[in-house]
């Protein structure tokens, strides 16, 4: 990810959210992400993985709160109830 934008993250201080380029773009910039960002090693190098396509964060918001995973808001939830795998 080629990141334009950065901010904390409201779960954990010491991680980012990211926004910016796909790593999959084809050179185009158009195909755009966000990651969220943690580090890692004595040197804090940011983590690889957790990018995610920008039009899939709908579906993913929805279903996490559908599943009673989250509401619209950083705080936390009770634990959430359990929830059988679609097959």
């Amino acid at each position: 990810m080629q990141a334009a934008f950065s901010e904390p993250a409201k779960n954990d201080s010491d991680c980012e959210i990211r926004a910016g380029i796909a790593s999959w773009d084809d050179g185009t910039n158009t195909k755009k992400s966000v990651k969220y960002t943690w580090f890692v090693g004595d040197n804090q190098k940011a983590a690889r993985g957790g990018e995610v396509p920008i039009e899939a964060l709908p579906q993913m918001l929805d279903f996490a709160i559908r599943c009673g995973y989250l509401r619209l808001t950083h705080e936390k939830t009770e634990e959430a109830p359990k929830v059988s795998a679609k097959k």
